[in-house]
């Protein structure tokens, strides 16, 4: 391509350029300006709403806060609906269980195990805290209870009367 041709290209982009430009609706203010000047294209502004105010016969309110025809006056008392609920079916008490009779309190203590050495040991119990009552695992004490086992720190006694089993810590002082 030599540099004739190149001369042309660059004309043919210039002119292309230059027609679009002008021929492009594009609406700048010195266009829109000329376009009022000639009469041509003027947008309705509706100026006849302005005498809407004035039929109404009220002056004008300059509460920020109103707009419009007053709210409160389309308001009437609103009849709230009745709701008729069908009875409930009234569903038997539940009679609560009987709570236990509670047991009488075995005022007992264990105070001492003693090892005898040929691997029986031998449990001291204070009732009622002025009776001292001695028993190996398997006897009858104090014909109120029996000695299941002996430990190290309790003892394991079965109530007679009552049947239940209770474990009696050591006491300490």
């Amino acid at each position: 391509m030599g540099p004739k041709e190149l001369w042309a290209v660059l004309l043919a982009v210039v002119a292309a350029f230059v027609a679009w430009a002008v021929l492009w609706p594009v609406d700048t203010p010195g266009r829109a300006a000329l376009r009022l000047e000639a009469g041509t294209d003027v947008p309705a502004i509706a100026l006849d709403r302005l005498g809407r105010v004035e039929a109404r016969n009220e002056p004008p309110s300059r509460d920020v806060f109103k707009f419009g025809s007053d709210s409160r006056a389309d308001l009437a008392p609103v009849k709230a609906p009745v709701i008729v609920l069908p009875p409930t079916p009234e569903a038997p008490l539940a009679t609560p269980e009987p709570t236990p009779t509670p047991w009488p309190s075995l005022n007992l203590s264990l105070i001492g195990i003693v090892d005898n050495g040929a691997g029986q040991k031998i449990a001291s119990f204070v009732k009622d805290g002025d009776t001292v009552l001695v028993g190996q695992p398997g006897q009858v004490v104090g014909n109120s209870f029996r000695v299941i086992r002996i430990g190290t720190e309790s003892a394991e006694i079965k109530e007679l009367g009552s049947g239940r089993t209770r474990r009696l810590p050591l006491k300490t002082n």
